[in-house]
């Protein structure tokens, strides 16, 4: 059905043999009523397409289109831009656009499943259609995704090497030869550390870089501290912001910074120019990826791509831009 043709909650009741209260209370997980009757409705609103009503606003009627945008923490600089983005994105459809968080939730996936039952669609980080009311009939698209998550869900690649090895040319011919990849503390290492080590690999004596892990506000002083003490001669943070707070420390050290150690951002955030000496970083256009990410939404919700396969993957590169911290 076409977004002007949605099916609607009386469409799922008639399908599945059940009243209108069933739907609801199949949907929204809630209790009442059979297993098998739950299955019923689930697959009658996969059949259909069915997206449930959003914010309660009646169970026939269906209001602007809302997009659900799931980022890990809204006082991280990068996911306050994107949210930004992706409502000025969003402006020009009509669309409404509705915010969560995951960091800090108990159950990071009871946040996507909530938000679903309030949107017609959900875009994000680690969002997944498993947890998802109603299966896979709902847009879903993954920020940062992989190729091989199509079989399930649509993807904006963010495609990092060609950055990464333009920054491996550019410490090269500035000298570096023992830097270090810095992650940040609390879970397995990052897909993009990864990278950065093997992209700068070249860098030493063969191997992938170091790669270090550091808390995202506290304890710099004495990180830096241990690894100057190592011979370390560029440091290439997670994100700008981690780069603009070890770049304090630094000061504070008077570790000067390119003639002492190299420091280099990821993310490109207008922080990193706000600085002195200004960040180099690994550079994304956050509007691009809202432009991409809601351009691919809105060609699924009018049926013109799929939900997922090879059609349903936009990429939105990262550059370099090399400016005075190396």
């Amino acid at each position: 059905m076409s977004p002007a043709h949605r099916a609607t909650i009386i469409d799922v009741a008639a399908r599945a043999g059940v009243s209108r209260q069933t739907v609801s209370r199949a949907m929204n997980d809630l209790p009442g009523i059979s297993a098998g009757t739950r299955d019923r409705v689930l697959d009658a609103a996969r059949e259909l397409n069915y997206r449930p009503s959003r914010f309660g606003r009646g169970l026939v009627e269906q209001g602007p289109i809302t997009l659900g945008l799931v980022v890990d923490d809204l006082s991280n600089a990068y996911f306050a831009e994107l949210g930004a983005s992706v409502v000025r994105a969003c402006a020009p459809h009509g669309w409404n656009v509705v915010l969560a968080e995951a960091a800090g939730a108990p159950r990071p996936e009871a946040v996507v499943a909530d938000l679903a039952r309030r949107v017609d669609a959900i875009v994000g980080y680690g969002v997944l259609t498993g947890v998802i009311p109603g299966g896979g009939g709902m847009p879903v698209v993954q920020l940062d995704g992989r190729p091989d998550q199509l079989d399930e869900i649509g993807i904006v690649e963010l495609v990092r090497r060609p950055a990464m090895d333009a920054l491996a040319a550019h410490l090269a011919e500035a000298g570096v030869r023992r830097p270090i990849v810095l992650d940040l503390d609390g879970g397995p290492v990052a897909e993009r550390c990864l990278e950065l080590a093997d992209a700068l690999a070249a860098l030493g004596d063969g191997g992938p870089a170091v790669i270090r892990s550091v808390d995202a506000r506290e304890g710099h002083r004495e990180f830096l501290e241990e690894v100057l003490a190592t011979g370390a001669d560029a440091l290439i943070a997670f994100n700008d912001v981690l780069a603009v707070r070890l770049l304090r420390a630094l000061r504070d050290l008077d570790v000067a910074v390119p003639e002492r150690l190299r420091l280099v951002g990821v993310d490109g955030l207008e922080i990193s120019s706000l600085v002195t000496p200004q960040l180099t970083t690994l550079a994304i256009d956050i509007e691009e990826i809202a432009r991409q990410t809601v351009d691919l939404v809105a060609g699924m919700l009018e049926e013109a791509v799929p939900h997922h396969g090879p059609e349903a993957r936009r990429e939105v590169e990262y550059h370099l831009v090399a400016r005075g911290s190396t």
